[in-house]
């Protein structure tokens, strides 16, 4: 599985990496908008996961990415529980789960496994 995650956390993202070998995917940080349209246009991938925290993307922007794109792919976005209006637009833009950081972070691997 190859998996792009939006995100700019620069603690985190080794974790998701570290879990995703764990289950034999691989996992490619993706810093911009911009250079998500890059490497959807060079990869394939299987999964999005977006970080409602990264004020580089918004749900909207990066679904209109993704659905421009000829490839299909699922979608998750995870975020602080207390920022529900986060939350809620990443369920509005279409995403196909959401999530809680807590339940991000204790479903990592089944995530990686699930594919």
């Amino acid at each position: 599985m190859n998996c792009f995650f939006l995100s700019s956390d620069l603690m985190f993202g080794p974790r998701v990496s570290h879990a995703a070998s764990q289950c034999g995917a691989r996992v490619k940080t993706v810093l911009s908008p911009g250079k998500l349209e890059d490497e959807l246009a060079q990869h394939e991938c299987d999964l999005v996961i977006l970080d409602l925290s990264c004020s580089l993307f918004t749900p909207d922007q990066v679904m209109q990415v993704l659905n421009t794109s000829e490839q299909t792919m699922k979608t998750l976005a995870f975020g602080p529980h207390v920022q529900e209006e986060k939350l809620q637009a990443a369920v509005a833009a279409g995403f196909d789960a959401v999530m809680s950081n807590g339940q991000f972070n204790q479903s990592l691997m089944q995530i990686f496994a699930s594919e």
